[in-house]
């Protein structure tokens, strides 16, 4: 089985260090099957199925977590066979303490007040404690990300925010646009009280630094220094910085 694209939902509760998430993976079926194999850490399995280019659905009769492998191996009672198809899970999580995967950090903020905020690390093998996946550095996939998050604090991702609406309940969905072909661990998010400061690449690419509230200026010499970086390698290598 290989994936092709992930449409990423998650919804961290930053207060009680938890998150929930759906997502629904295109892949492709290489040859026939009656087990699908992720890898999968510290999340909790809600719902599974798996619709075929044939208009058919299938459950799993069985879902085996193997914490030791950090795998999720979903048993079918039917041969599926090669082809496109969709995987769509349901699950949730713990916002870790451990500085890997989808983690909670705590930090004082301009008022001396605690705060938390929402990030991750997942190089090199850690994607998998966010969300299942393939996290195999080759196994290479489009990501389509969105966060429902408080609508007073930020969220940013690898891409440019796309479309930002109300939620409910105090709530927004922020969603990103597609990536470009890449490996799991080099996906990206973080939630919190934000702030950016930005210039524009003589190419036009938009750089920006984000720090939490308050300390944006710090990054004042990161954000000049990243603009000329970004001019030496686009004429040093030639082609130009292909994202926006």
């Amino acid at each position: 089985v290989r994936p092709l694209r992930y449409d990423l939902t998650l919804i961290p509760n930053v207060t009680a260090a938890t998150f929930r998430g759906e997502e629904s993976v295109d892949v492709e079926l290489l040859e026939p099957t009656t087990t699908i194999v992720l890898n999968c850490s510290e999340i909790e399995i809600a719902a599974c199925r798996l619709d075929l280019s044939d208009g058919s659905q299938h459950e799993p009769v069985e879902t085996v977590m193997d914490e030791t492998g950090e795998s999720v191996t979903f048993r079918f009672d039917t041969a599926l066979a090669p082809g496109a198809a969709t995987l769509h899970l349901e699950f949730t999580g713990l916002l870790n303490d451990k500085l890997r995967g989808f983690y909670r950090s705590t930090y004082t903020d301009q008022d001396g007040n605690e705060r938390h905020l929402a990030t991750t690390q997942f190089e090199a093998t850690d994607a998998r404690r966010a969300f299942p996946c393939w996290d195999e550095p080759a196994l290479k996939a489009v990501f389509k990300v969105a966060l429902l998050v408080p609508e007073g604090l930020t969220a940013v991702s690898n891409m440019r925010v796309t479309r930002e609406s109300p939620a409910g309940d105090g709530m927004k969905r922020v969603e990103f646009g597609e990536t470009p072909l890449m490996s799991t661990y080099l996906l990206a998010f973080v939630i919190g009280d934000l702030k950016s400061i930005e210039r524009r690449a003589p190419d036009g690419t938009l750089v920006r630094v984000w720090a939490t509230a308050g300390k944006e200026e710090q990054g004042r010499f990161a954000l000049e220094t990243s603009v000329k970086l970004l001019r030496f390698f686009n004429d040093y290598f030639g082609p130009p910085h292909p994202l926006p």
